[in-house]
Formats: C-alpha cells, sequence, structure tokens
C-alpha cells in the first residue's frame, strides 16, 4: 500500500503527521466498510480524502472516501458509516462514471477533483495515480488551449511556471463553485501550503513531462513554452465553441449537483472550518484570496522575465530601471487620440528618453468606426488587453528576425504599459508629402519607398501582417533603415494584402482632391517594386486592388487616388517593368 511521507520539522508538518496517525489505525475498519458497501462488486480503487488528509482537520472532522467500483447501476451514492463516534461518509460512484468525469468531467469534475487535492490511497494505488495524472493531463490541456486562445500572440514568447496549471485550475474551478473556495483556502492555508502544494504538484509535473515527450510543449529547467505545433493545432481547430461548451457543461452539471447533500458535505465542513479563522470574508470575495494564476506567466524583458500580474507604474520604471532620473517631461506622440507618450527624464545631468504606451478599450474613438467600416475586411482589436499582447509578441517576434524595431524595455500587463526605446528618425509621411510635392520625381525618396515595400514583403514572408502599416507608423531612422513603429494591431495571419492596401491607399490621402494621380502611380510603382524584390507574390499585390479593400479608404483618399493606385496593384503581372 502506498505510503506517504511527511517530515515533522515543521508546524504543517506535524499537523499532517498527526492527521496520517489518527487515519493510520483506521485502515482495516474502513476497508471492512468499503468491502461491505461494495457487496459482490469490483473494488477498482478507494481513498481517503478531504481535511484530515490535508492537515487541516479538527477532532470531530468527518472521514470521507471515494470508493470507485464495477458495475454499479447506481451511479453515484454517499453512504454514512459511524465507528468509535467517528462519522465517515463514503461516496460510491462507477468506475466508468469516474473515469468519464476524469477524461471528459462528464460530472463537472466534482467527483475526479478528489484527485486534484491531496488523498491518500486505500486500494489500488497505482490505478489512483494513472487517474490522477490522466486528469491533470487534461486540465494542463485545457489552461494551454485557453492560454493561446486568450493570447493568440504573446503564447508564442510566454513562459509558464507549472504551479500556473494548478492555480489556474483551482480560480476556474472557484469561479464556477464559490463554496470549493473554502476547501482550496483551507488546503493552501499558510501553515499548510507548501506541502499540499508538493503533492498537488506531482502529477502535474508528470503530465507536463508526458507533453513534453509527445512534443507539444517544451519543459526544461522546470519551466514550460508552448510550442509552435502546439499553437497551431489549437488555432487550425477553432475550438472556441468546444471550449465554452465545457465551461457551460461544468456550470450546469456543479449546480446539479447541490441537490446532492452527501457529495457537498465535505465542501460544508471546509465552509465552517474556514469560518472559524476567518469570518469577515463575504463568499463572493473568496477567489480573489486564491493565489493569483497570473504570476506564474512571465515574458521576457531586457534584464528578466516579468510576470503578467506586474503593476509597473511610470515612476516605478523610472525608478527601478533609471534610478537617479528625475521626469522632467511628458509629452503626447501622434495626436490627441493617441496613447503613446514620450518621457524625458534628466539624470545626472544627461537628458533620456523612452516611450510609453497606454493601452486602453476603444469603443468609443480611433479605431472603432474603421472597424465597423471594415467589417469582412480586416479584424481590428478594440480591447486594450488585446492590443498589448500584439504589440509585445510581434515586437518581439520580429526584433528576434533583424528587424528595427523599438526595443521593448518593461511591460506592465495589470497597468497595460509598454515602455519601449525611442527611435529617432523621419516619419515616412514626410517622405509621402515630399514624393506628392515632387510629382512623384523625388529619387531618394522612391529608394526609400522601394526599401519600405521590401520590409513589409520579409515580414510577410514570416507570416507576420503589420495591421496598421500607414506610413506615420513607419519611421526612416538616422541610418536610413526602416524601423516599425506601431504594432498593435499586428497579427500572424493571411491577410497581408491589407498592409499592401493600407500603405498605398493611406499616401494616397496626401494628393490633393484636385490634383493629378501621377505622384500616387509613382510611389505604388516603386513600393510594389520593392515589394516583389523583398519576395513578396504577385496575387497578394492583386487583391488589393478589389473593392474589399478600397471601400475602407474610400472615405478620406479622393476616388480618382483610389482608382490609379487599385488599377497598378490589378494590372501588376501585365506590366514588363515598374
Amino acid at each position: 500500500m502506498l505510503s506517504i511521507t511527511y517530515q515533522a520539522d515543521t508546524l504543517d508538518g506535524m499537523k499532517l503527521m498527526a492527521n496520517r496517525a489518527f487515519i493510520e489505525p483506521q485502515t482495516e475498519e474502513l476497508l471492512a466498510f468499503c468491502r461491505q458497501i461494495a457487496g459482490s462488486r469490483e473494488i477498482i480503487g478507494a481513498c481517503v480524502f478531504g481535511a484530515r488528509i490535508s492537515g487541516y482537520g479538527v477532532a470531530k472532522s468527518a472521514l470521507h472516501v471515494l470508493e470507485i467500483v464495477r458495475p454499479y447501476p447506481s451511479r453515484l451514492m454517499v453512504y454514512p458509516r459511524l465507528l468509535n463516534d467517528l462519522n465517515i461518509f463514503f461516496l460510491m460512484v462507477d468506475s466508468g462514471l469516474f473515469e468519464m468525469d476524469v477524461e471528459q468531467a462528464i460530472l463537472g469534475e466534482f467527483v475526479a477533483e478528489k484527485l486534484m487535492l491531496p488523498y491518500r490511497p486505500l486500494l489500488n494505488p497505482e490505478y489512483l495515480r494513472q487517474q490522477e495524472l490522466r486528469l491533470k493531463k487534461r486540465i494542463v490541456w485545457e489552461l494551454l488551449e485557453n492560454l493561446v486562445l486568450e493570447y493568440p500572440e504573446m503564447s508564442h514568447e510566454v513562459v509558464i511556471k507549472p504551479k500556473y496549471f494548478l492555480y489556474e485550475d483551482m480560480k476556474r474551478k472557484a469561479r464556477l463553485f464559490p463554496l470549493m473556495s473554502y476547501s482550496f483556502l483551507n488546503t493552501l492555508r499558510n501553515d499548510l501550503r507548501k506541502h499540499n502544494t508538493d503533492l498537488m504538484m506531482q502529477r502535474y509535473l508528470e503530465a507536463l513531462d508526458c507533453l513534453s515527450n509527445e512534443g507539444w510543449i517544451e519543459f526544461t529547467n522546470g519551466q514550460v513554452k508552448v510550442n509552435e505545433v502546439f499553437i497551431d493545432d489549437v488555432k487550425k481547430r477553432r475550438i472556441r465553441i468546444r471550449a465554452l461548451f465545457r465551461t457551460v457543461q461544468r456550470g450546469v452539471l456543479t449546480h446539479a449537483l447541490r441537490a446532492l447533500p452527501g457529495v457537498i458535505q465535505p465542501i460544508i465542513e471546509d465552509q465552517e472550518l474556514f469560518r472559524k479563522t476567518d469570518a469577515q470574508t463575504a463568499e463572493e470575495k473568496l477567489t480573489f484570496q486564491l493565489d493569483t494564476s497570473q504570476k506564474y506567466l512571465l515574458v521576457p524583458t531586457p534584464g528578466r522575465l516579468v510576470p503578467l500580474s506586474d503593476t509597473t507604474s511610470i515612476e516605478d520604471f523610472v525608478q527601478n530601471h533609471l534610478p537617479n532620473g528625475k521626469i522632467t517631461k511628458i509629452e503626447p506622440l501622434g495626436g490627441v487620440l493617441n496613447t503613446v507618450y514620450l518621457v524625458t527624464l534628466d539624470k545626472n545631468g544627461e537628458p533620456q528618453s523612452f516611450v510609453v504606451k497606454k493601452f486602453e478599450d476603444w469603443f468609443a474613438f480611433k479605431w472603432f468606426p474603421l472597424a465597423l467600416w471594415s467589417i469582412g475586411t480586416r479584424s481590428f482589436a478594440v480591447l486594450g488587453k488585446a492590443r498589448l499582447e500584439r504589440e509585445y509578441a510581434i515586437n518581439q517576434f520580429l526584433s528576434s528576425r533583424g528587424f528595427t524595431v523599438p526595443k521593448i524595455l518593461h511591460i506592465s500587463p495589470r497597468q497595460r504599459l509598454i515602455f519601449k526605446e525611442y527611435i529617432e528618425g523621419t516619419d515616412m509621411t514626410e517622405i509621402i508629402k515630399q514624393m506628392v510635392s515632387s510629382h512623384g520625381k523625388a529619387e531618394k525618396e522612391l529608394e526609400l519607398i522601394q526599401k519600405v515595400g521590401e520590409k513589409i514583403a520579409k515580414a510577410h514572408s514570416l507570416g507576420v501582417v503589420l495591421g496598421d502599416s500607414k506610413p506615420e507608423n513607419i519611421i526612416i531612422t538616422l541610418d536610413e533603415d526602416i524601423a516599425f513603429l506601431d504594432l498593435e494591431q499586428a497579427t500572424r495571419d493571411e491577410n497581408k494584402p491589407w498592409d499592401i492596401a493600407e500603405f498605398l491607399y493611406y499616401s494616397g490621402h496626401y494628393v490633393p482632391p484636385i490634383g493629378n494621380t501621377k505622384a500616387a502611380e509613382r510611389i505604388a510603382k516603386d513600393f510594389v517594386k520593392g515589394y516583389l524584390r523583398g519576395g513578396g507574390k504577385t496575387e497578394i499585390v492583386k487583391k488589393a486592388w478589389s473593392a474589399q479593400y478600397t471601400k475602407v479608404f474610400a472615405i478620406f483618399t479622393p476616388p480618382q487616388v483610389i482608382i490609379a493606385i487599385s488599377n497598378i496593384c490589378r494590372n501588376i503581372d501585365k506590366q514588363d517593368e515598374l
């Protein structure tokens, strides 16, 4: 029989040892009860769970036993027994139903979760270990799926500490059934946390090893990274509806199981035990007392990994990263509606600057009207959280591939702030205006436009769509390199014609309404020339002429300019020379 060993050199260790010592003499009586209740049915496995096993039980705490039998027509039933004035509750479940709860959460994991928390085997410990492993492997898989769906871009970069899966699963269950928070909070009580966490994490670590061996994740040095194979698999299967159904299924079944008093008896006892030490916390606030799982999700920045729970403010950033610096000026960049600021500070008499970007939810201004107008053409992210993760993830990706982008200095997800280096140079808008004023004859500017087209093509070859490729978001650096500044709408998708359409038709916006189209045509031809030179495909350029894209920019670009640019894109394969 599997035994659980605890060190008794700490208070929590002594409490766990005391509870184990209490259970040990009762083992034969418990097994006798199990056989009596099972009758002629085969007992597949049995274990003790609850307050005494987790170490927070008291003298009057009942014993709770999970008994898995085959076959069991009643499927699920609770049998109370009495042993020397000790209340014992036997939760008997059919093995097939139990395994379905392990594999598919058919009962909302209300039975399977007994193996998620600490337990003590009575019969067939290897069977229980295998079921716990299957349960926690599925939980890890589902949480990784949710992570990819919630952070489709940042999931490529995020580093996960294994405890994330334990605490996030607790949060998920507690949100559906708040009363379960009592069991979790008791189990993670300060004096018991380490021992109980170590016990619960054993099978999570085995599950991560399994997924690593299967090639879905990388699990090294105690950290987890999701493989591109896993991310692509999740995105291709489009599992949002299925994941939502699983959540609804758990919620409905969990609430339905409230009708079984014997099943929720351990939770009621946990509530009473918790209230003895904390009578103030309202039930709706219990989940906030659980350890935040976000602190176990980390993203790399220069010098260290930053948790998604980070709350660094501008003042904190200066104090922690630029000691002895004093902020002298904060000014907006890019217009009154923009949430990008240039922060200038004085450090030992030397001026230094960095850019900080605040990601608000944009429902009432800026992208929202364009998002409505471009339905069916381009999907814009308006939520600050989504835009922050796109900006961070695509910036990191392009930087690692040699692109010039502002170096990310720090990220504060809770504050929705990104701190970046300030890149000096010439706004591409100025280049376009010079082209227009010269009627398309400014040779140096044409070369720069070609370089922009070439750079965008190289981004497309990596599967990246910039999403907001208008000239004002592109800088010609002091050494005449091309830098992409605004990546909050960037994604890894196939809508590459959007970048071409936005750059060209937005550039046409600077052509006078009553002027000729020569400058716009020259800009389009040289941009396309650079795009093809950078490896871009003609079929992508051709798609940019369609009404799907021209309709979006017709609201602020003269119609004759739209037509001239779209004709160049449409007839690209008919031109001998651009």
